[in-house]
């Protein structure tokens, strides 16, 4: 575990000595995040993005030097995660940089999903046996909407790079009760990578992950969770780590379900986030950041206790949460979301 431990702090160390750099060079080539380029943005000042690029960085250092020791990181289950997480950082830092349509976006996106859960059946959900198709199909969009979910997160500062640290830190201790030390330490470098990226993007930020950060956390988180949930097969223990990702599940669905209410596209930005209803109950912006950390930590604390104790009781709580919320937010609509555009 001290091994483990030392190379989350490698990818930490890493993440944040490769920062700097990165930032001077998304000046110099022009990536940076521009206020007036949508009315949803939130930030007031030019700021740079790559901070994608500087976690997934930080994860190959810490893998490079973990696969002499863990002959596991070399199965090839792992590099088709994490090649697929890599190709939807390219596809997210090119719409960084240059802008993407919707449709083709989001089309790369589910390839690259679908072409992991066909080859390697590890990622697919344990759920639908007798509809392989189906289960199939379920899987790739489990994981192109975490992808979204994550990086849909990614807008207040420290936001998604906080959230995905507390995520992946519950994923990485399910795989070590698991006995996986390979998935142990794909999510526990990742979690020390997305702190030590943290470091810069907590308020105030200097540097954005950008839809290439979050598209590649999201990926892999999904990935991993999916991979866990084989522990419990036919068992409700397996919901224990798709749960770990109740929180950006959430805002994905409950933001989609508003546009679409209000007859606009799923994928237009705006300020009806999780984060923006909080802020509109009276929380500051840093207030409801912290506040989505706390949702996010109780939600992995009552995974964590459901499997450490082999209750699947202990699960119920979650979406009964989840339900809760969502009822208050719909009787209080009127105050908590921003009015549609005319």
């Amino acid at each position: 575990m001290i091994l483990l431990l030392a190379l989350a702090g490698a990818a930490l160390l890493g993440t944040a000595l490769l920062i700097p750099p990165i930032k001077r060079l998304a000046w110099r080539w022009n990536l940076v995040d521009h206020p007036a380029a949508g009315t949803h943005k939130g930030h007031r000042h030019a700021t740079p993005y790559g901070g994608g690029v500087a976690v997934f960085a930080g994860l190959a250092v810490a893998l490079a030097a973990g696969q002499w020791w863990l002959p596991e990181l070399q199965a090839p289950e792992i590099g088709f995660l994490l090649g697929g997480g890599a190709a939807l950082l390219l596809l997210g830092l090119i719409d960084d940089w240059r802008g993407l349509s919707p449709l083709p976006r989001f089309a790369l996106q589910f390839a690259v999903a679908g072409g992991l859960v066909c080859l390697c059946p590890q990622y697919r959900l344990p759920l639908l046996p007798q509809t392989p198709y189906l289960a199939t199909a379920l899987s790739a969009v489990w994981l192109a909407a975490m992808a979204n979910a994550f990086n849909f997160l990614d807008n207040m500062d420290g936001l998604s790079g906080g959230m995905s640290a507390i995520v992946l830190l519950a994923l990485a201790l399910m795989g070590w009760w698991a006995g996986h030390p390979a998935i142990t330490l794909i999510a526990l470098a990742l979690s020390g990578a997305a702190a030590g990226f943290l470091c810069y993007n907590f308020p105030p930020a200097s540097i954005f992950m950008g839809d290439a950060g979050g598209l590649f956390l999201g990926f892999v988180a999904a990935g991993l969770s999916a991979q866990l949930a084989h522990e419990h097969p036919a068992d409700p223990l397996l919901l224990a780590p798709l749960l770990v990702l109740l929180v950006p599940a959430y805002d994905l669905g409950s933001v989609i379900l508003i546009r679409l209410c209000r007859r606009l596209p799923p994928w237009r930005g705006d300020h009806n986030h999780l984060s923006h209803r909080l802020v509109r109950l009276g929380l500051s912006r840093r207030g409801a950041v912290l506040v989505i950390y706390a949702l996010t930590l109780g939600v992995a604390a009552g995974a964590l206790s459901a499997l450490h104790t082999g209750n699947p009781w202990l699960l119920l709580p979650l979406p009964l949460l989840a339900l809760a919320g969502a009822g208050f937010e719909f009787a209080a609509r009127g105050r908590l979301l921003q009015a549609p555009p005319a």
